[in-house]
């Protein structure tokens, strides 16, 4: 488990903001791709969830996150009812690519603020997990998670 720094292009973003559990991701991520098909609309890169509180600070069906899909940014599509599109700026992050189950992906977390720590970086928003894969398609322990903080250098 390598953390790099690495620099994240501007982009445009399908995201819908949600309160509840987090197992709901898969019902939001299937509104996404249906609503993605539907408008005919090429997706840039992998389903990733944007999460404002933590499962361990509140209760489950009090979760607030960002379900989100990269989208082409040559198109002038708009969302809808729940759907927003927004263009998130250019920026910094660490990075880290989690493999395994969700329940220890707190590990990575740590690591990754261990590591700001030790290097002097400072995290300046909310962590961003993507996902490359899912428990749908693949075993749990082969799992693939990239998680993302948003960072400045100190």
């Amino acid at each position: 488990m390598e953390i790099k720094e690495k620099i994240i292009e501007e982009e445009k973003l399908a995201i819908i903001n949600y309160k509840g559990p987090v197992k709901d991701m898969y019902i939001l991520i299937s509104k996404l791709t249906t609503w993605v098909e539907v408008n005919e609309v090429e997706t840039t890169g992998p389903p990733f969830a944007i999460y404002y509180t933590s499962p361990d600070k509140v209760d489950e069906d009090k979760m607030i996150y960002d379900m989100g899909i990269p989208i082409d940014d040559d198109s002038d599509i708009e969302g809808n009812d729940e759907i927003n599109i927004v263009e998130l700026l250019k920026h910094r992050v660490l990075a880290i690519i989690h493999k395994g189950s969700y329940s220890t992906i707190n590990k990575s977390y740590k690591k990754m603020v261990d590591y700001s720590i030790e290097n002097n970086y400072d995290i300046i928003g909310s962590p961003k997990e993507v996902y490359f894969n899912t428990p749908y398609e693949v075993p749990e322990e082969e799992l693939i998670t990239e998680v993302q903080f948003p960072v400045i250098k100190m």
